[in-house]
């Protein structure tokens, strides 16, 4: 169904700014759209629909929706859509299979959002489905099943609105959702299955700011973090059709959210032994080989995804091909890093514009480094001030107004060396720089002495020297008024924040990381929320044994 519209190449579009919106909501919309869209990722292979024992759904229906999970398991996705336009013309009165091919539709689209046709596509099946799920729920009045499906397709509806960015939209569909879904295990509380949509709702609703979480509150959005774990751990360990969905999302909220990463990192390896042919899974292996600094084991995860450009889901090719060209320059193998990154811009699939950022910035860096700051300009000049790519606008603002010198590019080397765990030869050439600095030295980047400390102050706290760390900090605080780049100047808080929470300094912890959210990067406030979360985890458990 979907051969034409997925190889309908177009170029990617900005999406269209509005009329001027009510400033209530407009701030509503700034505080919640980092916190919905960091998860919109993950809800879109969490919702799979499935049936309690006594259902009314056949069990010849049932062991096809079945079959189509297992597909998009291993990211079959036209696989399993095709599995879903037989459950149509055998069963044509139930929803499932309208719901399901729009499900399939969504987890495409959400890896091809420039693809408008596929767009089009998705609204009208959402459409339909929405009209045969009434049609079930009239029949079905009293039924656990007849919610779930409404609760299922109003989900559907909700990340389609997120996706979008519509995300006010997006809110009040997830919460028409949400009320489904109570309503499945207030019929049937062994419904399982129904305890994964609740407990992502929980968790992300407690994400909110003060004052948000506050309002959200009062609208019926009530978030509590715990609970929504529990929640998704119970479809983890219990549920039928959830259970490898609650594996996923539990592993990925901890991994990503809360910054446990060893366990977290092992269910997501036994998923992949599970699925070997879901090359998301192996991508998320091989990012986190890549920012541990195991960028060689990264690049082994990464050669195995067998995947072509025009496989159905253009995203999973873009990540390959990004992942080891950032792997490449990682270690220094610039020239490798620059074919394969030109190898991804002439790759015809199509490409987010944070992506198209992504490949501007590390083009116009590369050529920085070969001293070639005209070229460089170029491509700098290229990254959108877009929310989608600020991420990108901000670092690159910096190297765009100042050429890369002998000492920014020896800065830049030492970087991934340290990055990339040799800590003795890295600590040993910051220390030279410095040297250099302390003699003298100059770079055309006036913010230089400032970038170099910093690295400084990381390989201290990487060996455990925490203490030496907290001084090279501490001694550039006060300082930190003259720093020109404050993208960058936002990070060093960051990485002071860390030292001071590994000592015991909560307070002033929090306070570092506080500084940091100035920035209008949806990133860097991902980390900042994710950092104060294991702050506060890691404050509790101190009093907890002071307490004992």
């Amino acid at each position: 169904m979907f051969s034409v519209v997925i190889k309908n190449q177009k170029a990617v579009k900005e999406p269209p700014q509005g009329p001027g919106k009510d400033k209530a909501i407009a701030i509503m919309e700034k505080y919640i759209r980092w916190h919905l869209s960091i998860c919109v990722w993950l809800v879109l292979t969490s919702l799979v629909l499935g049936s309690p024992s006594q259902s009314p759904v056949p069990p010849e229906l049932d062991s096809l929706l079945l079959q189509g999970k297992e597909e998009i398991y291993n990211l079959h996705l036209l696989k399993a859509d095709s599995i879903y336009d037989r459950v149509i013309t055998e069963f044509p009165d139930y929803p499932h299979g309208y719901v399901y091919e729009a499900y399939v539709t969504l987890l495409l689209y959400g890896m091809d959002l420039s693809n408008d046709s596929l767009g089009g596509v998705l609204a009208d099946q959402i459409d339909v489905a929405m009209d045969y799920v009434r049609k079930f729920k009239e029949k079905y009045p009293q039924h656990a099943e007849s919610y779930f499906m409404d609760g299922l397709a109003k989900g559907i509806i909700g990340i389609r609105d997120v996706v979008n960015r519509s995300y006010i939209k997006g809110y009040f569909n997830g919460r028409s959702a949400k009320k489904n879904l109570e309503k499945v295990v207030e019929l049937d509380s062994t419904y399982y299955d129904a305890y994964l949509g609740l407990g992502i709702f929980h968790y992300y609703a407690d994400l909110l700011p003060g004052v948000l979480k506050f309002v959200a509150k009062l609208l019926g959005f009530g978030g509590d973090r715990k609970k929504g774990k529990e929640e998704i751990l119970l479809t983890a360990q219990r549920g039928k059709y959830f259970r490898v969905e609650g594996k996923f999302v539990y592993h990925s909220a901890r991994y990503f959210l809360e910054g446990e990463k060893h366990y977290s990192f092992l269910g997501i390896q036994e998923l992949y032994k599970q699925y070997p042919d879901n090359g998301a899974l192996g991508l998320m292996i091989a990012y986190h080989y890549r920012r541990t600094g195991f960028a060689r084991k990264c690049i082994e995860y990464l050669e195995k995804i067998n995947v072509s450009a025009d496989f159905p889901a253009p995203q999973i090719p873009n990540l390959k091909y990004y992942n080891m060209a950032v792997s490449y320059y990682d270690l220094n193998e610039f020239e490798i890093a620059d074919s394969l990154f030109q190898l991804l811009y002439e790759l015809p699939t199509r490409k987010s514009l944070y992506y198209q950022a992504a490949i501007n910035f590390y083009r116009g860096h590369l050529a920085d480094l070969r001293f070639d700051h005209d070229t460089a300009v170029q491509f700098y000049r290229q990254i959108p001030e877009h929310k989608q790519t600020q991420y990108w606008f901000q670092i690159s603002r910096s190297l765009l107004k100042y050429p890369t010198d002998s000492l920014m590019y020896q800065y830049f080397i030492t970087r991934n060396l340290l990055y990339e765990r040799h800590f003795d030869v890295a600590t040993k050439k910051i220390q030279e720089l410095l040297t250099k600095v302390d003699s003298g030295a100059t770079s055309t980047n006036p913010d230089f002495p400032f970038f170099l400390r910093d690295l400084l102050g990381e390989a201290y706290y990487f060996t455990g020297f925490r203490t030496k760390a907290r001084d090279v900090y501490q001694s550039m605080v006060a300082q930190l008024s003259s720093m020109e780049d404050e993208f960058r100047k936002a990070w060093i808080y960051i990485h002071y924040g860390r030292v001071l929470r590994s000592l015991g300094y909560y307070e002033l912890a929090e306070k570092m990381f506080d500084k940091a959210t100035n920035i209008d990067d949806d990133y860097t406030r991902l980390i900042v929320s994710r950092e104060k979360y294991v702050l506060k985890e890691m404050e509790k458990k101190n009093n907890t044994r002071k307490s004992s």
